[in-house]
Parts: C-alpha cells; structure tokens; sequence
C-alpha cells in the first residue's frame, strides 16, 4: 500500500531577527516669515511662548546591509507660538525633519526585507535661552523596532497515511502572506491662495494618516496629503506659504484578500508640482492647481492554523526549518474619549469669547504606553484633539483651539502575562465636536474620540517542518556516524549559499541553520564560496 500524504502551500515570513532603537532627534529650529529664502536673506521671528507642538513620524524607511538595518526617516511638525508683541497663536511647519540610524541585526542580508514600526515616546520644544527668541529648541524621543524577514513559500506536509506509518505533529498558527503589491497614483486638486501671486517658487508634500479597509481581492489605502506651497507675492514680492490638505483613497488588487484579515500599508511621495491657473494677462492669479504621484503598498495577511507533521516514523522524509511569528491570538477593545474643551482657556484668549457654531476636530493618539498584567494589557495614552469653531464677532472668524485628553484603558486578553510578546496598534476610528450650550451664550465646547486599540500576541518559534514523505519501499541509508572532530565536510557546488546548504542538510543535521555554518567556518566569506571549496558542517546544532 502506497503511502499518502496530504500538503497545503503557505507562503510565510520566516523571521531572520529582530530589534529595536531609540533615537533622539535634538534640533534648533529657527522660525522665520519665509522658510524658502536664502539664509542670509531670511527674517527671524521672536516668539514670547511656544503653545503647542503636533508631530507625526513621517517617510519611514530603510536599507539592509549585511547584519545591519539603516532606518530613515523624518518628523513633520507644526509649532503653535505667540509672538513677541502679538496675542494671536501662528502655526510655524517644518515639513521633514529627517533622522538615520541603524539596528543590529545578526543575518540580515540586502535581499532580505524588512517590516518596520516607529512610535514617538516623547517630545519638547521650548526656547533655547530665554523668551523672546526666534531658536527654538526641540527634544524628541522615537522608538523603532525593526523585524527582518524573508518570504518562504512551502509546501508543507499535514498527514501522512501508510502501513507502519506513525506521525508526529505540532500546531502552527502564524501569520501566511496572501499577496503584496504597489500601486502610482496621481493626487490633483485647486486651491484659491490667500493672495494673488506672480508665481509658484517651491511644493512640498507628505502622506499622512494612512488607514486602509479589506474587500474581497482588493485593498482600499487612505490617507491625507499635506501639501505646502510656497508662492511669490504681487504686492511686495515676498515668499508666502500656505498649507492644504487633500484626503485620498488608493484601491489595490490583491486577489485572496478577504475582509477580516490584516494588512501593512505605506505610502511615498514620489514627485509634486504646482502652477498658478486662470491667470490674467500679467501672469497674476490667486488660484493654484497641484499634482502629485504617490506610490502606495500594502501587504495582506491572513492567520493560518494548520496541524503540521514534523516527524515521521517509518519513512523517508525531507525537512525544513523556519522561524516564524507563532500567533497567540489578537483582541480589540473600542473606546469613547470626550472632553469639555473651555475655548477661552489659553492666557491669550479673550474671557469674553462666545462660540457661535462647533466645526469640525481633528484628532491624533500620543504618547502611548502599555503594562502586561494577567489577561490583561493596559493601555496609557493622551488624545491630542484641536477644535476648530466659528466665533460670536461680527466677522464670525474661524478660530482653533487645541487640547490634549489623557486616557487609560484596556484590552482582556487570556492567556496573557508579563512575559507575553505584543503589539499594541491603536487608531482614531471617529471624531466629533458638540456645542456645550446655547449658541453665543458658552465658550465650551466637547471633543469626542473614539479609539480602536488592538493587541497582538505572539511568540518567534522554530518550526522544523517535513515538506515532503518519499515512498517507505525505499530503504532507509544508515545514518552518518558523527566523525571525532564533531564536523562533517561539505564540498561547495554551483548555486550555493550558507541558507542553501542548511536546507540540504537537514536530514543529516535537523535544525541546522545558516549561522551554524558560519560559526563552524570563521575564516570563509560567505559571499564568495568558490565551486569544489570544502566546508565544516557540525554534526550537532549549536556547535562551532
């Protein structure tokens, strides 16, 4: 009786290794009227109190060299000041602030890829001196943790039937790649400029807010372009800047993908312009038309649950080891954050400010924090929210306040200890702003949020799996016996790699990986094995 094996193929992130780094982004900022201008022809502006500071991490990316990842990417700010002589808060934007560094990674290879996540624990802005002053100082802490994977397609064996045939099996819940892709879009909008200008000097734009919905063979990728467009002045020909704003929506096929399961997203600015149209017969106009190419990924996954054999007794079988993100389980928690927000709170306000008509708010999760307690994760964090209303003057000015609304709350999950490996991601699901009052007789108003906070458990595991059974007529050669030095020879041949050769080889050493071969040969480039070359391969994982 022949024998019978059952296989399914997965497509799996086989983990090559992990970590993490805290980097400090320290600056001075100096704020002036027209960033765009030379240096030394530039205007400084003496501010007499910095009110806020909202900043995002932005354009995150990277470079694998060989066990090193290089992490690139840039903080987009919006300093809220008062300036010397003024009560009026001004915006000041530094659209990137890039920042470099790198996290050791024992394996990583420049073919590899990698899956990256930055948090924004902490950041300061105050003068450098004393107020006024027109050099502000800035302080910002960013944790990245980086993950390098590689992206192994197998077909793996679930069952094997046949006379004296006896299987060994082990559950496997991780996470299988159901397809990856990117898509160009093209981003274009008009806009009216707050005055008319004689031409456009200089565009700059971010991809912000990136959210994403899962439909059956397609993901919808959405987001904010913040754009920056610096402008001539008829009148005095001085560089103006205004900033606009322009949500977008990028559909991807991804065939496989189904509502329910996970995705990865990102999005870069590949290239903008911007041009001045209805002009009249000078070449004057206050309209500007801006078009952008945006590239947009995502990467879509789905958790598999499979029964894998890893052993088989009474047969012939080949093997292989992968490492692997073993999925404990995810929870999500919804959680409803509001606050009274009094508009005449800020010193520079006006006590007698009336609000006429609540407009619209904005809202983004801060700070972040979480403690692993049994079955539960508890999550820590501040919402900061600003409010835009229409005020009770005769003008009915648009007006914005801002306020930052702490939070505490948690997500059950059994099972769970100290010692459990997470991922928190959270996300604004809604926003809303309320009048607390009658029309033009209150200053309050109430800002309304509510979060998504899911947590991710998992373990990193070593799976060694049997991928194929060969018939049980075949004999079954004599195992090596290991030579007294502890090492095996291997002669290289044409297409081999350390990975390679450990694959081979995992019949005669089960679990042998590429690391072991490296530390069993410390004086061999692993880029340049030369045909016919010979190798130490340890008899026993681990030795060398």
């Amino acid at each position: 009786m022949p024998i019978t094996q059952n296989k399914r193929r997965i497509k799996v992130q086989h983990v090559v290794g992990e970590g993490t780094a805290q980097i400090d982004v320290v600056r001075n900022i100096r704020l002036v009227q027209n960033p765009m201008d030379p240096p030394e022809e530039q205007i400084p502006i003496n501010a007499r109190k910095i009110v806020d500071v909202d900043a995002e991490i932005i354009e995150l990316d990277y470079e694998i060299l060989p066990n090193k990842v290089i992490i690139k990417g840039a903080l987009h700010k919006q300093i809220y000041y008062v300036a010397e002589g003024e009560y009026v808060v001004r915006e000041f934007t530094v659209m990137r602030e890039e920042f470099t560094d790198f996290v050791h990674i024992q394996g990583a290879k420049p073919n590899m890829d990698a899956l990256i996540d930055a948090q924004l624990l902490y950041i300061d802005t105050n003068a450098a001196g004393d107020f006024p002053t027109d050099t502000i100082h800035q302080a910002a802490v960013i944790s990245v943790t980086v993950k390098v994977i590689e992206i192994l397609q197998l077909d793996v064996v679930t069952d094997v039937t046949g006379p004296g045939i006896t299987v060994e099996k082990e559950l496997f819940k991780v996470e299988s790649v159901v397809g990856e892709k990117e898509k160009q879009t093209t981003v274009s909008a008009e806009h009216e400029l707050n005055d008319d200008a004689r031409k456009i000097k200089e565009m700059d734009a971010v991809c912000r807010d990136l959210d994403y919905e899962i439909l059956p063979g397609k993901v919808i990728v959405r987001g904010t372009l913040h754009k920056q467009v610096y402008y001539v002045d008829e009148a005095d020909s001085t560089v103006q800047e205004q900033s606009f704003d322009n949500e977008f929506s990028v559909v991807i096929d991804i065939p496989g993908a189904e509502p329910g399961m996970d995705a990865y997203v990102k999005c870069r600015v590949e290239y903008c312009e911007a041009n001045l149209i209805q002009a009249n017969a000078a070449g004057v106009s206050d309209r500007v038309k801006t078009n952008c190419i945006l590239q947009v990924f995502a990467k879509v996954t789905e958790l598999v649950e499979l029964n894998i054999v890893t052993n088989v007794k009474g047969a012939q079988f080949d093997r292989r080891r992968i490492r692997v993100e073993n999925i404990i389980g995810r929870e999500c928690h919804q959680e409803n954050v509001n606050q009274s927000i009094d508009v005449t709170a800020p010193e520079d306000v006006d006590d007698s400010l009336r609000v006429a008509k609540a407009k619209d708010l904005t809202a983004r999760i801060r700070n972040v924090t979480y403690e692993k307690i049994r079955n539960k994760v508890i999550v820590k964090g501040t919402i900061h929210v600003q409010a835009y209303y229409v005020d009770c003057t005769p003008e009915r000015e648009l007006r914005e306040t801002s306020a930052d609304i702490p939070f505490t709350t948690f997500v059950h999950f059994d099972g769970i200890t100290e010692d459990t490996m997470i991922d928190v991601t959270e996300r604004v699901e809604y926003t809303d702003v309320k009048l607390e009052g009658e029309s033009c007789q209150t200053s309050m108003i109430r800002a309304i949020a509510i979060l998504e906070i899911c947590v991710r458990a998992f373990e990193l595991k070593d799976f060694v799996v049997v991928v194929d059974v060969k018939d049980t007529e075949t004999p079954t050669p004599p195992e090596d016996k290991c030579p007294p030095s502890g090492y095996y020879d291997y002669t290289v041949v044409a297409g081999d790699t350390y990975f390679i050769i450990a694959q081979k080889l995992q019949n005669k050493v089960p679990g042998l990986t590429a690391q072991d071969i490296q530390r069993a040969n410390p004086n061999v480039d692993p880029r340049r094995l030369r045909i016919g070359q010979v190798l130490r391969i340890p008899c026993v994982v681990g030795k060398g």
